[in-house]
């Protein structure tokens, strides 16, 4: 790379974004080399990586849940920066083809061999049962329009637009979490508000707070705000909780460079610079900010109604429970491991708990170190950010999975790792992905404070080079763009791990509009 490779305007425009040329620089060099593929060594399973709980481990981990929620110790963390543009992508396909789908003769053909056409006829058929029914009639109904002549006329090319477009409900362009997911007896709620709900059980505190923090995207800043502290206002009055809700958007500054297939920085037609957002490890940096001490994060869409909430909430305690069991050992050895002369047999003690409890290998030449080293090291292991995933049998979603990786320096450590990381090429690798039987559904408790009280950097334990390059397209010619270390993958690298199977019903997400026909967010609706 040459000195002339930026011009000015190309620092001015750096500057601007809050990226140096140092780090556009570093980014260049990982488009042209690639990203570093993760090495699997076996996939984690039941009793191998992945914990199983039985019934006396629930009932004692609830009871440390319980009591740590009353000091007000837990808090959600909520990434809702996307778009619910990939939830109608069926539907715009169908749309932009809807001379074909009016077509009895094209119906015809298309039904033989058209995914889309099946999902769309099931998303007609089921209209009625989504929650956002009534608000599409009536805006359909404000335009002179009759929702229900549309349906028996069979010509729904209007329905996709005033559901999808800004001339009606403009739903493929709004953030998920503010689409209604769920349909009760008297009023519909959002993703969002669902989490408020959810958030009422699971991290309450003594003093009946609840604390939750959204990220979003700049483009639908003002919405999330409004709707969120709308809602938060709705649900405290009813319930009696005090809801402290927190907002940050995605910095600009984890805006990553694209290339054009040359390894060139790929530029605009006006001749600047074309970033990205970096994806979700972006999010790393608003979860540092955010401080928090145990927290809990979700996928925005993975909800249900009040009906099945139970069995999910049951398990986030327990998870939550799990965090507090190792982090008070944790923190108890850290102390110990602070005395200026530790027992060799203390030593072990603590060894033995890093490698069994938390699955960390030995550090390297640990057995020859001195008792002052290996109380050194041993504190360098466990002072770290701590997090407990759940984790569900494969079902066929798509998501990363829990596997046991093999580091560079030669140790081993438990990784969620995506199809993305894995080198394809390679039998071997492709063999270890292929055994796998679990999953991960994004619920993960998390521990973000040290011994002492004290927030950790997250910044410093994450692998810098667990990166994802993808092919994308703009302004009609090809790119290659750079995804950050993903915030649960990459983002978590050096963090202490535990996997714990959970059962599959708790993880409900809404990927396309039809899976709001799930039984999870159907059944046992009836509610407030």
């Amino acid at each position: 790379m040459t000195n002339d490779l930026f011009t000015q305007a190309d620092l001015d425009q750096m500057k601007q974004l809050g990226i140096t040329e140092e780090e556009a620089r570093r980014q260049m060099a990982i488009l042209e080399k690639g990203p570093r593929l993760v090495a699997l060594q076996r996939p984690c399973t039941p009793g191998d990586g992945i914990v199983v709980l039985d019934t006396q481990d629930q009932s004692r981990l609830l009871a440390l849940w319980e009591e740590t929620a009353a000091k007000g110790r837990f808090s959600v963390f909520l990434p809702a920066s996307g778009a619910a543009t990939r939830m109608f992508a069926f539907l715009q396909r169908i749309r932009s083809r809807a001379d074909e789908i009016t077509s009895s003769k094209k119906a015809e053909e298309l039904d033989q061999a058209d995914s889309d056409y099946h999902d769309y006829q099931d998303f007609i058929k089921s209209l009625g049962e989504f929650a956002f029914y009534e608000p599409l009639a009536e805006v359909m109904a404000r335009a002179g329009i009759s929702l229900q002549e549309r349906l028996d006329s069979e010509d729904c090319t209007e329905i996709l637009d005033f559901l999808m477009e800004a001339q009606g409900l403009n739903y493929s362009s709004l953030p998920k979490g503010l689409i209604p997911f769920h349909r009760y007896s008297d009023h519909y709620r959002t993703a969002l508000e669902e989490h408020l709900g959810e958030a009422i059980p699971t991290v309450r505190d003594g003093k009946q707070r609840c604390r939750l923090h959204f990220t979003g995207a700049a483009e639908n800043e003002k919405e999330v705000k409004d709707h969120g502290r709308g809602a938060a206002a709705n649900y405290g009055a009813s319930s009696g909780v005090e809801y402290e809700l927190s907002f940050s958007l995605q910095s600009p500054a984890t805006n990553t460079l694209a290339l054009d297939l040359e390894n060139r920085p790929f530029r605009r037609p006006d001749g600047s610079l074309l970033f990205r957002p970096g994806g979700h490890g972006a999010l790393l940096q608003n979860l540092n900010r955010c401080q928090g001490d145990i927290v809990f994060i979700k996928n925005i869409d993975n909800v249900v109604t009040d009906g099945h909430r139970d069995q999910v909430v049951h398990l986030q305690r327990i998870q939550a429970g799990m965090l507090l069991e190792l982090q008070e050992a944790i923190f108890s050895y850290l102390s110990v491991l602070q005395s200026r002369s530790v027992e060799s047999r203390v030593l072990q003690e603590v060894l033995d708990f890093a490698v069994h409890r938390l699955s960390v290998s030995p550090p390297e030449g640990f057995s020859q170190c001195s008792e002052k080293e290996k109380g050194s090291r041993l504190s360098e292991l466990l002072n770290r950010p701590l997090r407990v995933c759940g984790m569900i049998k494969n079902r066929g979603e798509p998501g990363g999975g829990p596997f046991w990786v093999q580091e560079p320096s030669g140790g081993l450590s438990l990784q969620i790792v995506e199809y993305a990381q894995i080198d394809q090429n390679s039998p071997e690798q492709m063999a270890i992905l292929g055994a796998s039987t679990h999953f991960s559904p994004v619920q993960i408790v998390c521990g973000l404070r040290d011994f002492q009280d004290r927030p950790f950097n997250l910044t410093k334990f994450y692998d810098p080079q667990a990166v994802f390059i993808s092919r994308k397209t703009e302004d009609g010619r090809e790119l290659k763009a750079l995804e950050l270390p993903g915030l649960w993958n990459g983002g978590m690298a050096y963090w202490n791990t535990v996997f714990v199977e959970i059962p599959e019903e708790t993880f409900n997400p809404v990927k396309t509009i039809n899976d709001l026909l799930r039984p999870g967010h159907r059944a046992g609706q009836a509610g407030s």
